[in-house]
């Protein structure tokens, strides 16, 4: 009895070793190619950071992103009506979560059918929910992205309309008829409010704090900073163009350098989650020790923690930080 405890300490040393020694070269490629890349997106000179203009824009993302999340502490419904108008519902968002509900509890009901299991019904469930919750993300990113360009495009506009002598508002109603959705239907917003007599600093700060576009929160505390010191408004929307321009353009460097992890980390944490379903669809008696056993549900436990902390650290190591 001994024995073999000794031999399964020992058995149990050398694999834990084996694996630290994985991980510690593993994080030794990880770092070698983000060095790469930050030379690459001249981060780096010589080993020294270079304070470049491409650094500076980074930085005013990272802080304008920052500045988005240190608002005034929003309620879960707010949050919700937030989420919606980013991804570009039409339907109100407890329309949302009742069909988000119903698709829970069908797939529940299927899987529960064709497995007699309630473990694998409720984990048919979270599924539902983790695939909306991608197919959400999708949404508004797509969405961010064709924002930027408009906001782009429409800032163009702004700055011709003020030259050719229409007022702030008169460029407003401009982009709201030239631009289509989303910035489009934004702008259209604040020239409805500026026609009931809304203060226009509180129109468009209003506006802004509807979404989670950092692109329109410095639009707009540029815009109403202008309003209260005075100024060219045709030069400050040609600057903030040029500004916008040049950080999209660096947003999207980044997420080319960093696509191939992200990949590589959606293709880790959905093998493991499909291999469980099918298994308990195509043989369920083998998965029954898994429910049945307290060493099968404590395996089980473990497993489910291990992907959710691999998830975020994947998810944390995607992320270039300076």
């Amino acid at each position: 009895m001994t024995l073999n405890i000794i031999i399964l300490v020992t058995v149990f040393v050398l694999v834990f070793s084996l694996w630290c020694f994985c991980v510690f070269a593993w994080l030794g490629q990880y770092l070698s190619k983000l060095k790469n890349i930050q030379q690459r997106l001249g981060l780096i000179t010589s080993g020294t950071v270079d304070e470049s203009k491409m650094l500076r824009l980074w930085r005013d993302t990272q802080a304008g992103e920052q500045a988005g999340r240190v608002e005034v502490v929003l309620t879960l419904q707010k949050k919700l009506k937030r989420i919606a108008n980013d991804a570009g519902w039409r339907v109100s968002v407890n329309t949302v979560l009742l069909g988000l509900g119903g698709a829970c509890l069908l797939t529940s009901i299927i899987a529960f059918v064709l497995t007699n299991s309630i473990t694998v019904a409720f984990a048919s469930a979270m599924v539902t929910v983790s695939g909306f919750s991608v197919y959400t993300r999708r949404k508004i990113d797509k969405r961010a992205d064709l924002f930027e360009r408009q906001l782009i495009d429409a800032l163009g506009i702004a700055a011709r309309s003020l030259r050719a002598g229409h007022p702030l508002v008169g460029s407003f109603q401009l982009i709201a008829e030239e631009i289509g959705s989303p910035l489009g239907d934004v702008f259209y917003r604040i020239c409805k409010e500026q026609e009931l007599g809304v203060d226009m600093k509180n129109s468009i700060r209003s506006a802004a704090e509807e979404t989670s576009n950092s692109e329109l929160k410095f639009f707009t505390s540029a815009v109403a900073i202008q309003l209260q010191s005075g100024g060219n408004l045709a030069d400050l929307m040609d600057s903030l163009s040029a500004v916008i321009r040049a950080r999209v353009r660096l947003a999207r460097r980044v997420r080319v350098l960093t696509a191939q992890t992200n990949f590589s980390a959606k293709i880790l944490i959905a093998m493991p989650v499909i291999l469980f379903i099918l298994l308990n669809i195509v043989n369920p008696n083998y998965m029954e020790p898994m429910y049945k056993t307290t060493t099968g549900k404590y395996i089980l436990a473990g497993t489910i923690v291990s992907v959710l902390l691999g998830w975020w650290l994947m998810k944390k190591l995607a992320v270039l930080r300076f």
